[in-house]
């Protein structure tokens, strides 16, 4: 993981050296120039194009498509072993890049990003005594999954009004490429029936789980936030909520995990939705010929 991003940041440092350098000759060509009227310069005021940094928390909700156990009831086939999802409790962390050309109230965004996303359920299985009902044992699995996500989002913006302080919607979808995936599990239980009555708790075991998951994630998104302009920078802080679109569970390694398969965990058909809470700062790539470099905003 660490070394998948120290090779993306270096792409992004030389995608960013490389446009500022494109970016500083064009204005030094600019200044050798002169306008040819007042309308080339409203043109040239209604675009720009920024380069920044990201990063945020986000929360995810697993949307069941269809559930799995591997385990069946002797006593009734019908019964389900359903799994406890918790949505929206698990935060983690996405930080990445951002590139958008505006032009008047319009904006198009393409932010890609590096995003872990977590989420957590248990399942809880009893087995108790025939013939004498306080003899049983409880136990409890709980399993909290992190998948590891290379993102390329595309957002089109546009601003509620004009000025310094610009409140904004934006749709978009986005493209995710798994990078890794483990699984953290808890098994904790109630013992009454081995002579004594006592809970436990077993040190808890993080397995890989990459090959149970697909490669691709991909969805809609959608949100809303604004932006403030200090100096020649603006400031941006958003929401985002992330509408998986497709199961992410690879059903043809569902019961491959022997650690996971002997204690009745199998993966269900999953899709991921999530909200994202963003704070970026953005720097203009255009400016004004002027004494005081003003930035084209």
């Amino acid at each position: 993981m660490l070394k998948t991003v120290r090779h993306i940041f270096f792409i992004y440092a030389f995608l960013f050296l490389s446009l500022n350098a494109l970016q500083t000759q064009a204005q030094v060509d600019r200044k050798k120039s002169s306008y040819t009227g007042r309308s080339s310069t409203q043109s040239f005021e209604k675009t720009q194009f920024y380069i920044g940094i990201r990063g945020g928390i986000n929360l995810t909700e697993v949307h069941v498509v269809n559930p799995y156990s591997s385990f069946v009831s002797p006593t009734n086939s019908s019964e389900e072993y359903l799994k406890s999802y918790k949505s929206f409790s698990k935060p983690s962390a996405a930080f990445g890049l951002e590139f958008s050309f505006s032009y008047t109230k319009f904006t198009a965004s393409f932010q890609p990003n590096y995003r872990r996303q977590t989420f957590s359920y248990s399942n809880t299985y009893e087995w108790a005594d025939a013939s004498n009902s306080q003899n049983y044992l409880q136990l409890s699995y709980n399993q909290k999954t992190s998948l590891d996500y290379i993102e390329l989002p595309l957002f089109i913006r546009y601003d509620i009004v004009s000025g310094a302080f610009k409140p904004f919607v934006q749709v978009g979808f986005y493209y995710g490429i798994l990078n890794n995936a483990t699984k953290e599990l808890t098994i904790e239980g109630v013992d009454n029936a081995s002579g004594t009555s006592r809970n436990f708790t077993e040190p808890s075991s993080i397995i890989g789980a990459k090959n149970l998951y697909i490669k691709s994630s991909i969805g809609a998104a959608f949100g809303l936030g604004t932006s403030y302009k200090v100096g020649n920078v603006r400031l941006i802080v958003d929401a985002t909520y992330r509408m998986g679109l497709n199961n992410i569970s690879n059903v043809k390694n569902r019961y491959t995990s022997n650690a996971l398969s002997g204690v009745g965990d199998v993966t269900d058909d999953i899709k991921l939705n999530n909200i994202t809470f963003s704070f970026g700062c953005l720097f203009p790539m255009k400016f004004l010929v002027s004494p005081s470099h003003k930035a084209v905003d």
